[in-house]
């Protein structure tokens, strides 16, 4: 890896000739600010930033053009009750085409480069847990006999089609039981047809969501997005900026706290520019405190930072640290439908700590099964507030709805 230091009267200096001598593709490994100097005390502070490159491991491979959509789609131009859409709101600027870099970098995990003996640490534990995996499908063939006996006593017919539904959809057993034995009346004789409405009308009490946005009266409501690198989480804070700018004509500022990559940081700001938002960058908790009052006015902060692995403890703890400066109203775990439901668990439980009161998953597209979205949710009981199938800015998005989750569950919506 090449390294240099870069010193700089102020950050985008500083980012202009790192992007100038190493490229958009140089990380940031350290910034500090550099001590006056005696016999300069009337000078300007300065600011030494350490960036990198690993010119090896440079691709030229890019994302194919997000997909141009003249008239959003999305949820956000359905109304409904609780979130209708200003259908005199001015109409989006083209957003679309500027996220192209920036979702591909959150594709591509922007980790830095490991030592040999870390990614051996990693095959190991991956390895474990899949040897778990295997010993409980074991143990669950062997005490069960089939996938059938360990469904629920006195199910009827179209009780029994539902369950199926459930478990084919990848479902736990128990969590599919469980469910239909809270509703109270799986073993009443009912058609199809109502016993399918009975289910969706008590989903409701069993798949906890959030509702919209609540914004308060006399202060910002800030909003911090963590979880995993690659789930998601700058492209699913982008559409809901441009929806709170763009459709409801809020003020809305976003916080950066993601300045591991340098073209990061500049799709970000392009996107803050165009959409006519404030944009403030962090680069350690000390700034925090400024960005924060300079966005005294606003009806919405977002804050988005890097990705972090569930893992990697040092990592964890910098988050907790930069979220303790923050103090946010609410923090959104984002995840993707993607991920393996002994992963989820694991990311749920790691990023508790957090205090974390929403989940956010991210490309249902991209899978047919989403019954692991359901088995977390059941099992940590934190509400969901969205759910995002597309990379569209600012469409693929709607807030989260139990019966709606349920069509897509058992296939009947399968995208926008």
């Amino acid at each position: 890896m090449r390294i240099k230091k870069f010193a700089a009267s102020s950050m985008r200096e500083a980012l202009l000739q790192i992007k100038e001598e190493l490229g958009e593709d140089a990380v940031i490994l350290k910034t500090r600010k550099i001590p006056k100097s005696v016999f300069n005390l009337g000078s300007k502070d300065e600011i030494e930033v350490t960036a990198g490159i690993d010119e090896d491991a440079v691709k030229a491979e890019r994302m194919a053009p997000l997909k141009m959509n003249g008239n959003p789609t999305g949820v956000y131009k359905r109304p409904r009750s609780s979130n209708i859409i200003d259908t005199n709101a001015p109409d989006a600027p083209e957003i679309r085409p500027f996220f192209k870099e920036l979702i591909s970098q959150e594709k591509t995990q922007s980790v830095g480069p490991d030592s040999q003996s870390k990614k051996d640490k990693q095959q190991i534990e991956e390895l474990k847990e899949n040897i778990q995996e295997l010993t409980t499908l074991v143990k669950n063939i062997v005490g069960n006999g089939s996938t059938a006996s360990s469904a629920p006593p006195a199910l009827s017919g179209a009780w029994m089609n539902i369950y199926k539904q459930l478990l084919d959809a990848e479902v736990k057993p128990e969590i599919a039981g469980s469910v239909l034995k809270k509703i109270g009346s799986p073993n009443l004789l009912l058609s199809d047809a109502m016993a399918e409405k009975t289910f969706l009308s008590s989903i409701n009490d069993i798949f906890p969501v959030s509702g919209p946005i609540k914004l308060k009266k006399d202060s910002p409501l800030v909003i911090a997005f963590v979880g995993p690198t690659g789930s998601g989480k700058t492209t699913t804070l982008a559409k809901i900026a441009a929806h709170c700018c763009l459709n409801k004509n809020r003020k809305v500022s976003i916080i950066t706290a993601d300045t591991y990559r340098i073209a990061a940081i500049e799709q970000i700001r392009m996107f803050a520019d165009i959409i006519k938002v404030g944009l403030h960058v962090v680069f350690s908790p000390d700034e925090i405190d400024e960005a924060m009052k300079s966005c005294a006015s606003d009806d919405l902060v977002l804050i988005d930072t890097a990705g972090r692995s569930q893992r990697n403890e040092e990592h964890m703890d910098d988050l907790k640290d930069l979220l303790g400066a923050f103090i946010p109203d609410e923090i959104h775990l984002v995840m993707s439908a993607t991920t393996k439901d002994s992963d989820l668990c694991d990311i749920v439980n790691r990023y508790r700590s957090f205090n974390i009161n929403r989940l956010i998953f991210t490309k249902l597209d991209e899978t047919v099964k989403l019954g692991n979205i359901f088995n977390i949710v059941s099992e940590s009981a934190i509400p969901v507030s969205y759910f995002t199938f597309g990379q569209s800015v600012p469409d693929d998005i709607e807030l989260a709805h139990p019966s709606r989750y349920i069509q897509r569950l058992w296939g009947v919506v399968k995208g926008e």
